[in-house]
């Protein structure tokens, strides 16, 4: 049967952890750890001190330390009867003298050494609640940037599309006017030269500056035309009925409706108009 030193020893070495990375790991010293085992266990520690840096030292090796304790007691108790059996060769007052002593009669134990090392269960006590803490507390931090970056970027798309739909009702309908400085008869810029067909309207679109525009028929919500112009640009667009007309920049822009009347949206900016 394999002793409390041969198990530790078996699996340190099975798991290729040297006895210094036990060591750091475990805040146990690297020799008090070589004397467990080698099953040597007299070193000057109290007791509460020994059966604590086993149970961890079991804990950090995935053994039982419940069994290692139990075969602990089990050698404790074969060293005392040892003992006692070797005191009854020296007569009755060497076998009083061994019952009064601790088991481990020793010298005491230097506490300038004792206090080198922190209670093992209690360090890593510690070291575990911060290293949690801190954990959580990286956890919450990303967790709000990915917030207020998703919350951003919904802002931004929001914007995005509400300026392209032509925004609030207050933007709905600007007041049209005849623009004054634009006197000029409009040609058609269809593709194909052709007049529009029986039935069908034509507007007319000019640009003074760069404009983004999007005509959309209301019957049938057909987008006739998607494009941005640029200044002293014209295009003529045939159309069946009412047309919504989405525009960027009012400003740079001129509308010609089928009566001829020449038109340019009042103020500026993103806006979205209709035409009969």
């Amino acid at each position: 049967m394999q002793s409390i030193g041969e198990r530790f020893e078996e699996a340190r070495k099975r798991k290729g952890i040297s006895l210094r990375e036990a060591a750091e790991a475990t805040k146990i010293r690297s020799d008090f750890l070589g004397n467990i085992e080698q099953n040597k266990f007299d070193f000057e520690l109290p007791e509460i001190y020994k059966r604590g840096f086993l149970k961890n030292y079991a804990r950090y090796l995935r053994l039982d330390p419940e069994s290692i304790i139990t075969d602990y007691n089990a050698h404790v108790l074969s060293k005392t009867r040892g003992n006692k059996k070797g005191a009854e060769l020296f007569g009755s007052l060497e076998v009083k003298g061994s019952k009064e002593e601790p088991v481990h009669s020793k010298e005491e134990p230097s506490y300038g050494r004792i206090s080198q090392a922190t209670p093992v269960s209690e360090a890593e006590g510690e070291d575990d609640t911060n290293v949690e803490d801190d954990s959580d507390k990286i956890f919450y931090i990303k967790a709000g940037l990915v917030a207020v970056g998703t919350l951003a970027l919904v802002v931004v798309i929001f914007s995005l599309i509400k300026a392209i739909l032509g925004g609030d009702s207050e933007v709905e309908s600007p007041e049209l006017r005849e623009p004054p400085a634009i006197t000029e008869s409009v040609e058609s810029t269809s593709p194909d030269g052709a007049s529009p067909a029986e039935g069908e309207e034509s507007i007319t679109l000019i640009a003074s500056g760069n404009v983004y525009v999007l005509v959309k028929q209301r019957s049938d919500n057909q987008e006739l035309f998607r494009k941005t112009l640029s200044g002293g640009e014209t295009v003529t667009i045939s159309k069946e009925g009412p047309v919504d007309i989405l525009f960027t920049a009012g400003e740079n822009l001129v509308i010609v409706n089928p009566a001829g009347e020449k038109l340019r949206p009042e103020g500026e900016g993103t806006a979205k108009i209709s035409i009969p």
